[in-house]
Order: C-alpha cells, then sequence, then structure tokens
C-alpha cells in the first residue's frame, strides 16, 4: 500500500535489537564451527522430542550428497539440536497443493515454513494452526527476547482472534525481484537501456528481431513472462503484491493498473518477442534456461546464483549483465519485490504431538551461533572468519557442493549477525563473487529507494478476511487470480490475440467479481483502513524501519 499512515510505536529502535549482546554474537569473537555450547545447552532436557517439518524442495541437492531424508545438514541439525527432525520436502512452485494434500491425509508437518501470507492466512481460517503465545511464553528463550526487542513480529504474526500463530524473521530490507539486461546485447546494437515501458518494448523487439547473438538465425527473446516476470511487470506499473492500493487516503481495488499491465504483456506477446509456450513454464525455469544459454535478452527473475552466473559465463564468454532500473510507466516508476525487514515465515500444525519440541527447534534455528553455520556451513571446512570477523569461504567449489542451506536456514534473523548482515563482506573475492557483487550493488542502488517504491506492502500488512469474505476471494481466484496469482481471465488477454483484449478482460474480470460479491470485500478492506490508518505499518514505515537498520550499522566499529 502507498505511503499514508504511521505507527511509531511499532517502528522500533533498532540499536536494541543489534545491540543485544546475548543474540547478537554470531559474528563475534565466538567458536561457531558447531554451535557446541548453544546446543549442548539446549540437550539438557530429560526427553528429547521428536517433530516433522517442512522444507522447500527444489531439486538442488547433489545425488551424491543424499536428499532431505539425509543429508549432511539433516545429520548436523539432529546431532546438534534439542529434538530430533524429519524434514516433509514440498515442492517450492506448487507448495499449497502438497500442503493441503498432507493437511488433507493428516500428514502435515508439525512445522510449517511458506513465505506466501495467502495461504497461511487460508490454514487459519481452517482451523489448521495452533496459537503460540503460552508455548513461546513457557518454552523459548532465543525467540522470545527476539520479539520483545521486534515488536512488529507479534503484531504481524497476530490473528483476528488475538492470538499469536506465526513465526517471523528480521533482515535488513533487500532485494528480492531484478531485472537482468543483456549489456553487451545494448552495445553491439547501438541501443540505451529503456528508461520507460515504451522503450522498453523496443529494446525487446530489438532483441528478439536484430541477432543479437550473431548467429545468423531469429532464435532469442527479448523478454520472459514466467516464472516471476508477471509479477515484476506488474510493478512496472504499479500494481503491487495486494490488490487493493492506498489512493487520496482510501483504500480501493486497483483494477486500471492491472489491466495496463496486461495490456503491455498482450503486446509482447503479440509481438513475438516472448515465448509462446510460457504459460506451461510455470516456475520459470525455461526462462531460466534460455537466459543463461544466451537466448534471452531481459531476464525477470530473483537473485542469480553463483552457479547460474558460471554457467551463463562458459555459455557466454563475452556476456555482460547489468541490473536494469523497472522502467517508468504511466503511472510512475515504482521497485520490484523487496524482502521485508520484518517476514511470518512459519506457523504450527494444530495438531503436532509436541509443540513444546517444535518451539525448541524454533529456538536452536533462529539463535545466531547455530544460524551462521547453517547459512555458511560449517567453520574451518566450509569458512573462516576474516580479518573482519566475517565468514570466508575457503574452497567455493567444494561451497556450491556442499552448502545447499537456503531453505533450511528460513528461520534466520540475519540482522543478529550484526555487521556481518550488511553488504559484500567477502575477502580476495573470485571473480565470480566479484561480478555478482556488482550485480547486487547495482540492485540495491536501483531498487531500495523511496523515491521508487514498491507499490504496496506484501499481504501480511493486510487484515484477515472474515470467513464469509475470504471464500468470495477464494472462489474468483481461479478465474482472476489474486495478488501474484494468476487469473485465467488476465492469460487470455495476453494470449488470444485481438479476439480479447485487456479492456474485455477488465470487464469480465470486474462482472465475476461483483457477481461472486466481491464489492463487500472492498467494503471491509475501506472500512478497515479508515478505522486503523493512524496505527498501521505502511510503505514509509518500511523504509524508516530500514534507514534506522543502516543508520545503526554505519556507527558501529565492531562486526
Amino acid at each position: 500500500m502507498n505511503k499514508k499512515g504511521r505507527n511509531r510505536g511499532v517502528v522500533l529502535s533498532v540499536a536494541t535489537v543489534l545491540a543485544a549482546g546475548t543474540l547478537a554474537a554470531g559474528c563475534n569473537n565466538q567458536d561457531t564451527s558447531g554451535a557446541k555450547k548453544g546446543a549442548e545447552a539446549q540437550q539438557t532436557e530429560p526427553k528429547r522430542g521428536s517433530i516433522t517439518v517442512s522444507i522447500y524442495d527444489r531439486n538442488n541437492i547433489p545425488p551424491e550428497e543424499g536428499n532431505w531424508d539425509k543429508n549432511r545438514w539433516t545429520e548436523w541439525v539432529n546431532k546438534h539440536g534439542p529434538v530430533d527432525v524429519k524434514y516433509v520436502p514440498v515442492p517450492r512452485w506448487e507448495s499449497l497443493q502438497k500442503f493441503n494434500a498432507l493437511f488433507a491425509s493428516a500428514a502435515a508437518p508439525d512445522l510449517i515454513l511458506e513465505y506466501d501470507t495467502n495461504y497461511r492466512n487460508q490454514w487459519y481460517a481452517q482451523k489448521l494452526l495452533m496459537p503460540l503465545d503460552e508455548l513461546i511464553d513457557k518454552h523459548s528463550t532465543i525467540y522470545k527476547e527476539l520479539m520483545s526487542k521486534v515488536p512488529l513480529l507479534k503484531k504481524l504474526g497476530t490473528k483476528d482472534d488475538g492470538k499469536l500463530y506465526e513465526i517471523g524473521r528480521v533482515t535488513p530490507l533487500t532485494t528480492n525481484h531484478a531485472i537482468y539486461i543483456r549489456e553487451d546485447w545494448l552495445q553491439k546494437l547501438k541501443l540505451e537501456a529503456p528508461k520507460t515501458t515504451e522503450e522498453l518494448l523496443q529494446i525487446a523487439k530489438a532483441f528478439a528481431n536484430r541477432d543479437p547473438d550473431g548467429n545468423g538465425k531469429k532464435d532469442t527473446f527479448g523478454v520472459n513472462l514466467s516464472g516471476n516476470g508477471f509479477t515484476i511487470v506488474n510493478h512496472m506499473f504499479g500494481h503491487g503484491l495486494n490488490d487493493w492500493d492506498i489512493q487520496s487516503d482510501r483504500a480501493v481495488h486497483e483494477w486500471d493498473r492491472l489491466k495496463a499491465s496486461v495490456a503491455f504483456q498482450k503486446s509482447l506477446f503479440d509481438a513475438g518477442l516472448v515465448d509462446k509456450d510460457f504459460l506451461t513454464d510455470k516456475n520459470g525455469e525455461k526462462a531460466k534456461q534460455d537466459f543463461l544459454s544466451g537466448k534471452l535478452g531481459m531476464y525477470l527473475h530473483q537473485a542469480l546464483s553463483s552457479s547460474d552466473y558460471d554457467t551463463f559465463k562458459k555459455n557466454n564468454p563475452n556476456g555482460k549483465i547489468a541490473i536494469l532500473p523497472l522502467p517508468k510507466s504511466e503511472f510512475g516508476q515504482f521497485s520490484p519485490v523487496l524482502g521485508a525487514p520484518v517476514q511470518m515465515i512459519a506457523a504450527v500444525n494444530a495438531k503436532a504431538a509436541d509443540p513444546k519440541a517444535v518451539i525448541q527447534y524454533i529456538d536452536f534455528m533462529v539463535k545466531p551461533e547455530n544460524a551462521i553455520v547453517i547459512k555458511n556451513g560449517i567453520e574451518g571446512v566450509h569458512w573462516r572468519k576474516g580479518s573482519n570477523g566475517c565468514p570466508q569461504k575457503i574452497d567455493p567449489e567444494k561451497n556450491k557442493k556442499e552448502v545447499y542451506t537456503a531453505d533450511l536456514n528460513m528461520l534466520t534473523s540475519e540482522v543478529l549477525f550484526g555487521k556481518c548482515a550488511f553488504g559484500d563482506s567477502i575477502e580476495n573475492p573470485s571473480a565470480t563473487d566479484k561480478a555478482l557483487s556488482e550485480l547486487n550493488s547495482q540492485a540495491k542502488k536501483a531498487y531500495i529507494s523511496k523515491e521508487r517504491p514498491v507499490p504496496s506492502l506484501n499481504a501480511t500488512t493486510l487484515p484477515l478476511l472474515p470467513d464469509a469474505l475470504s471464500i468470495v476471494v477464494k472462489n474468483v481466484e481461479k478465474q482472476i487470480g489474486t495478488g501474484v496469482v494468476r487469473g485465467d481471465i488476465w492469460m487470455k488477454a495476453i494470449v488470444n490475440g485481438p479476439g480479447f483484449t485487456a479492456d474485455q478482460a477488465l470487464g469480465e474480470a470486474k462482472a465475476v467479481w461483483e457477481q461472486a460479491g466481491g464489492a463487500k470485500v472492498d467494503e471491509f478492506y475501506a472500512k478497515w483502513y479508515t478505522d486503523n490508518k493512524n496505527a498501521l505499518f505502511l510503505l514509509d514505515d518500511l523504509y524508516a524501519f530500514d534507514e534506522q537498520i543502516q543508520q545503526f550499522n554505519r556507527g558501529r566499529t565492531d562486526p
């Protein structure tokens, strides 16, 4: 939502978070190689619990390393942690279907790790989640202390019944989505990076039609719409992760910006500038391979990994990549999805047999001494402390094969790493490290700016709809979508040529919405904003919170 509303009560003094010695010990002069002291202290319970925990499955574990049933990191957690853990793999891009199937068969994990707020809200509405207030008060030390220093964790994790249901993390404001552009193609075709959406259309035409790879064939695409493409283009036109926005100090259902985004995507499709089969590329893997192999000029995606970059350079030795700020549209200039500084990411199954053990596991994973191992690997094997006290890779190639823990550390609050959470801390970086560091710096400059804000905060900031209204939204989700979910009507407009325009899609989507009772949903959000606008955490607060973090970091002398 836009820049209205303040909540000085929740925009806390970040100094109290980062200065907390019991929490921010991860980057000081302590032995973190096995997190033995912290782990052993938590293993003094007379009875060891046993739990199941979900984990995203991205098929990124080398075969020789095992799988999520057993690998070096599941063994590490079970050896050093306070409880026995069995991980339940969930396909990253089909998590809702998998979780719903697990709930239906009474096999859902005890601890559910899921980024999507809408999914977690559905499970709460179905009474599938457990309230956590008493459990955290009785059995937590680490997460309870973090909550006391970051009140937003409790505020955003509390549902409409006044009880806490969600666990979150605190990180510096980071880039999430980005546009990668082939800078060498621009140079070869004597073009400048596009500054407006119309210019982006023209650049996409050049990339698709003017043989930028020089092989004499018309076999390149200008841009991708699969994967994160739809969401990133929406952001260009000021339509964010919510369908409701603040305009003239009112919460309104934002239709026009979505229509403009779809019309633009339709122009890309009709001109043959995107893969005509993009709808079948649900997770964007085909688009990724097109970019890495040198067949895609503008890649709308998340952060590239070191292996991604290495593959790109192997296939395109002279290729140059740059970050493209989101081009300006008729609605203004914006930024893509950012990693929120306070993000809710977990909930506990209402049927968890040993909820105390779940809380013990959360504390163990949040504790910096443990989290730094899960994030970076074992000290002396995968990393060493640099002169600044921050982890430095010993053998990057070894880490590529052995440190596949990005999803395992979802509970990590990186601000508790102190100065090691900010900026680049790599000593003697490799060529790949330098290239990715430069891209990261470009992305921060292009996207973390209140002058080019994200169009809205994520769904965490919206109130939970009453059951009757939640059903309304659910009933039309397939047809018109919600937030980042693509609706069939809008996709039909993109791929059906002149027979079905974006204006027709808008009319049809509005009719479906009205017929389903959507006006009552719009009225609910409008009243909610009017009644609560002076006590909400909105965009101004997002950037103010991050600035406090950055100011505190600039004043630190210790790592």
